[in-house]
């Protein structure tokens, strides 16, 4: 299925201006998984960019949202939206503008390490409409059962998935990943590494998105080497490696 062209400019222009190339190699997705029928995840949302879907988010708070650096990085807060309460692309949801989008100054576009970033909304959304995700503060054990939920590919070469998807990935240990990406990216102490080798993983529009461990979001969508690949898994920012920065914002924006 071809993708959208006025999309697929927005994406590559977005990727120029966060400082990295936009490739099929190197992406953010959801492969393997199967339709969310019923708004059980009250606490994912979607950022839209000047009109359009650009990646995934998890509600902290009433009015913040957990997403990765390289989703707003460079971007106008102005265009940005956050949609909640909805699992269809073509449902408005809940929207709420971006008041302030922080990154970390440690972020690195080059590498996409201590790829976070918290926004602050202009207003708070409805209690009725949203469940606030605990944060993860300690590293999770390889070979731990997460669930990845957006609206990334379904396909490597796909297109975005127009009803929220849903996917369990066991987390790979970091050595391990390290290895496999030998020379093809780098694998940080700031990244976790999580996929079922050729069958199961995240992909491109899941960026931003929450890995769910235990019942606390332990991971962001970040980054990977194409989708599902049996060699390569999806690579995650370490909530747990960046929940002093979280913690910070959260407590100057209150």
């Amino acid at each position: 299925m071809c993708f959208d062209l006025q999309f697929t400019l927005h994406l590559v222009i977005l990727y120029f201006v966060l400082g990295h190339v936009c490739s099929a190699e190197t992406s953010e997705r959801i492969v393997g998984g199967s339709a969310v029928t019923q708004k059980k995840y009250r606490y994912y949302v979607r950022l839209h960019n000047q009109g359009q879907f650009m990646c995934g988010g998890s509600l902290v708070r009433n009015n913040a949202v957990l997403t990765a650096a390289h989703c707003v990085k460079g971007t106008n807060v102005k265009a940005l939206r956050i949609h909640a309460d909805t699992i269809r692309l073509s449902d408005a949801g809940v929207v709420r503008s971006v008041k302030n989008a922080l990154v970390s100054k440690s972020y690195n576009g080059g590498i996409l390490n201590y790829d976070v970033a918290v926004l602050i909304l202009s207003s708070a959304i409805p209690s009725s409409s949203f469940t606030a995700i605990p944060l993860n503060k300690k590293a999770v054990t390889s070979g731990t059962s997460c669930l990845v939920i957006g609206h990334g590919y379904t396909t490597e070469d796909g297109a975005v998935a127009q009803v929220l998807q849903e996917v369990w990935v066991p987390v790979i240990n970091r050595a391990t990943c390290q290895h496999k990406y030998r020379g093809v990216g780098t694998i940080t102490g700031y990244m976790m590494c999580a996929s079922v080798p050729g069958k199961k993983d995240s992909c491109g529009g899941d960026s931003g998105g929450p890995m769910i461990c235990n019942g606390q979001q332990a991971g962001i969508v970040s980054w990977g080497k194409g989708c599902a690949q049996v060699k390569y898994p999806g690579v995650y920012t370490d909530v747990s490696k960046v929940y002093d920065f979280i913690e910070k914002v959260l407590a100057q924006y209150p």
